[in-house]
């Protein structure tokens, strides 16, 4: 499966673990390319069937797939 790019929100009841709940993410096949603490909030990409996976996670609130903004000539 591709992969596909998103944005991890992590449970405010959570942000002081952050950091275990960005692990788990690697651990559950996500490769991170930026981390924002102090909003809680993890952006990387993962193979789209694991996606189920990083949903389970303890700390993890939602998930949001990238979307892409087009700019249309008028």
């Amino acid at each position: 499966m591709p992969c596909i790019k998103l944005t991890v929100l992590v449970s405010e009841t959570w942000r002081s673990r952050f950091p275990e709940v960005v692990e788990n993410c690697r651990r559950a096949g996500m490769v991170i390319e930026r981390e924002l603490v102090a909003v809680g909030i993890i952006s990387g990409s993962i193979d789209e069937s694991a996606v189920n996976i990083l949903a389970k996670i303890e700390g993890v609130q939602a998930i949001e797939p990238e979307r892409t903004n087009w700019k249309l000539d008028t």
